[in-house]
């Protein structure tokens, strides 16, 4: 299918960019241009529908980058007794090997011309002529040049005027040296043999090599060149791949000698295809970013810069002066005074629960954004998510946070920094006694991070033993990589999980949240010897073989 997609882009490429020339720049006297502009939209044509830029998705923000501890890959291989093919199966098949075959021949083909060249230049009389090679042999019906090499039949006189014009025309090949540009566009119709523009554009450049060798070679003897082409046959036996005098259609190549008017608005001709290619480009090559950026901001264990002597306290911690998308390492983060024990004395005495939310018992969890700028000044506190809980207890966490002291700021390079900070409070009922509690902080930088009991090679065992490939997924030929992230507390057990990333389907998200729920205690990470809850990221790659 990616296979089809890329020949439909470049065939439409390639069409566009010829129907350009063909309007615009066919049959002018900008013969070098034309030649250069044809093999450059052979290779743009090619190579367009490979370049892949993404581009931010709009109207979507970009969340704070997170750095999070994320495990190697644990694939999961599941082999598939391969069912009866379809009927479909046997089309595709059909229509590869018929690709494969013509693409084939074509390519032996032209093997086929390159060796009997070598041949015929082995069985030649060969006299040097730097920089060229004349050669002479009795199987040479007509002059032709390939590469450095000059084919000459045994009856046209070199000291002619007609010999020595045919002698100029194939000199100018060899000089630029056209049979390089004939041996590209013969090995890429080959390959491409379906693009019927790549075809055309192969006929075009050789017309060109034979208005450029004309143009040169003719002089001021203008008259005296076309009668010479009028004159001799161009029905001559060579190959294909040869610069031959006699090159159809003879009309267009006099035509093009006996032209000598410029075109009307010339150099607009040839600029006007710059936006035409600017579009094409734009149109093939920016795609729409749909990676999540939960995906785009991990960092695997180990790669951190030492920079980092701090840990990241909660998970949107970031630099707020920054790009939102840029992964900033602070040297220092900001700090409530006295550290963590302070603030949750802090809190737990002047946190009160709202009389109404304590006559109803609502409880929950209210997680409450804020900015600790350069003078360590709390500020633009806000509630975080959607989920309003109400009877009070928003506005009560909002009190509390905006009341907070000055805290120690950020330092990055030397600088303070402004960074946002999420604190999130959980207020509770307790049988008759309502209480409001500090969410322990999830920690994203430990000095120690969690482990599966036994290593990951216990870990890699476990989810190998447990995994079932989903037969929905198996039937549909699903495969891929599920990023399963989640907590792992203080105490070692996993919390919050979910999966991040481009959603599989068939199953493949369910089954790897079941197995990792199901997973036995993991040991805790540890920060300055304290056990912590630490966010971790688990990538399970599900894999067919057949």
């Amino acid at each position: 299918m990616l296979l089809l997609i890329y020949s439909a882009k470049v065939i439409l490429c390639s069409a566009l960019l010829y129907t350009y020339y063909h309007l615009a720049l066919r049959n002018n006297r900008f013969h070098h241009w034309n030649r250069y502009y044809l093999l450059l939209i052979t290779v743009v044509s090619l190579i367009t529908p490979l370049v892949k830029i993404p581009l931010p998705a709009g109207g979507q923000t970009v969340p704070a980058t997170v750095v999070t501890y994320t495990s190697k890959m644990i694939t999961l291989r599941e082999t598939v007794v391969t069912p009866a093919a379809d009927p479909s199966f046997y089309l595709r098949t059909g229509v590869i090997v018929i690709y494969v075959l013509i693409a084939f021949f074509l390519l032996c083909r032209l093997l086929v011309s390159i060796h009997r060249i070598r041949q015929l230049v082995r069985s030649s009389e060969i006299q040097p002529i730097p920089p060229y090679h004349f050669a002479r042999h009795h199987k040479v019906t007509a002059p032709f040049s390939f590469f450095r090499y000059i084919f000459w039949d045994l009856h046209s006189s070199l000291d002619s005027p007609s010999g020595k014009q045919m002698l100029q025309h194939e000199l100018v090949h060899v000089r630029e040296k056209h049979s390089t540009d004939k041996i590209l566009m013969e090995v890429i119709t080959a390959i491409c043999w379906f693009n019927p523009f790549f075809h055309l554009i192969k006929r075009e450049l050789t017309l060109v090599h034979e208005f450029i060798a004309d143009q040169k070679a003719a002089g001021e003897e203008v008259a005296g060149y076309a009668e010479n082409i009028l004159r001799m046959t161009f029905e001559s036996n060579q190959f294909s791949i040869t610069n031959n005098f006699f090159h159809p259609p003879i009309k267009r190549r006099i035509l093009m000698l006996t032209q000598f008017r410029q075109p009307r608005f010339s150099y607009l001709r040839r600029i006007l295809v710059l936006p035409l290619a600017a579009l094409i480009f734009c149109s093939l090559a920016f795609v729409a970013d749909k990676r999540p950026s939960a995906i785009r901001a991990l960092v695997p264990p180990g790669t951190l810069p030492g920079l980092m002597a701090e840990n990241i306290p909660v998970a949107d911690t970031a630099p707020a002066s920054k790009n939102k998308s840029t992964v900033q390492l602070l040297a220092t983060r900001p700090s409530f005074p006295g550290g963590e024990d302070s603030m949750a004395a802090y809190l737990s005495r002047n946190v009160r629960y709202p009389k109404e939310a304590a006559r109803k018992g609502t409880q929950g969890m209210v997680t409450i954004e804020f900015l600790v700028n350069e003078q360590g000044q709390v500020t633009n506190a806000k509630i975080k998510g959607n989920k309003i809980l109400g009877d009070g207890l928003e506005e009560e966490a909002l009190r509390v946070v905006k009341a907070m002291p000055r805290w120690t700021p950020a330092t990055y390079k030397g600088k303070k920094e402004a960074v946002r900070q999420a604190l999130p409070i959980r207020f509770s009922v307790t049988g008759d006694q309502p209480v409001s509690i500090v969410q322990p902080a999830v920690y994203t930088f430990v000095e120690h991070p969690p482990t599966y009991v036994g290593g990951e090679e216990a870990l890699t065992r476990y989810l190998s033993n447990s995994i079932h490939y989903p037969r929905e997924a198996q039937e549909n030929n699903v495969s891929g990589t599920i990023l399963v992230q989640f907590v792992v507390d203080s105490t070692g057990h996993l919390k919050d999980l979910k999966t991040v990333g481009t959603k599989k389907g068939y199953g493949l998200e369910e089954e790897a949240l079941r197995v990792i729920t199901a997973m036995p205690q993991w040991n805790p990470g540890m920060h300055r010897n304290k056990k912590v809850a630490v966010q971790f990221n688990l990538p399970i790659r599900f894999t067919l073989q057949y």
